[in-house]
């Protein structure tokens, strides 16, 4: 059983390896974005927000794959960090341009939030890496999505809306990647609470101290079913 568990997790970690390697998809990076002139511009509250949020977006996940080529475990999970990181520097080369084009002052650094995830998978177990890298960027391409839609929606900057639209790809196609790598290290979707932290994200199994009180709890249902169905049978004698 375990041989067949790390053979299916081999076959998954290769899938998710081809589709981190496979055509095209190493090129998942913004277009080309067309801007317009400045002065023809309004930078709303909204455009600055974004753009500020977004290249903090960038830093992070850029350290975090840095972090992940020292320590990743699995190689499609290496791979997957290094096209994500490679994306982002990218990204944010081209929103500096963006950034400058609207006047827009970006910050340098990440959020404290963010570093503390950076400091959180340094000091993570080497087994629990992959998978805490996973879990980390689940949700924080979820909120960069939906802020991108946001900005798409609401923005007033031609310039910056314009990024926004070829970034969201981007993001979109990462985060299908990460469930995918999340998926293989767990063999659960992400969300599922069937992740033990005790062995490394592995997916858990019921203990078999369970199977007791699943009995129990079992047989107290059934005694509830029939306890009911009797006294149904004595009112409709009654009548």
């Amino acid at each position: 059983m375990i041989s067949l568990t790390r053979a299916g997790i081999a076959v998954s970690a290769v899938s998710v390896a081809g589709l981190v390697l496979g055509a095209g998809l190493l090129t998942a990076v913004p277009a080309a974005y067309a801007g317009g002139p400045v002065s023809a511009q309004t930078v709303s509250a909204q455009d600055i927000t974004w753009a500020r949020s977004n290249a903090q977006t960038d830093l992070a996940e850029i350290a975090l794959g840095k972090i992940m080529e020292q320590r990743a475990i699995h190689p499609s999970t290496r791979a997957l960090a290094h096209h994500i990181m490679s994306d982002h520097e990218k990204a944010l080369a081209q929103l500096r341009t963006v950034a400058s084009e609207a006047g827009i002052t970006l910050p340098t650094t990440p959020t404290a939030a963010q570093q503390a995830q950076a400091t959180r998978l340094m000091t993570v177990p080497s087994s629990q890496v992959d998978v805490t890298y996973d879990s980390l960027l689940i949700p924080g391409h979820e909120l960069s999505i939906s802020q991108t839609r946001t900005e798409i929606a609401n923005g007033s900057s031609t310039t910056v809306k314009n990024y926004a639209s070829t970034y969201l790809p981007t993001a979109e196609h990462h985060l299908m990647l990460v469930q995918a790598d999340y998926a293989a290290l767990t063999g659960s979707q992400p969300g599922a609470p069937s992740v033990s932290a005790g062995t490394g994200g592995m997916a858990a199994t019921r203990p078999a101290d369970d199977a007791p009180w699943l009995a129990i709890g079992a047989a107290g249902a059934l005694l509830l079913v029939g306890t009911g169905a009797f006294g149904m049978r004595r009112r409709l004698t009654a009548r």
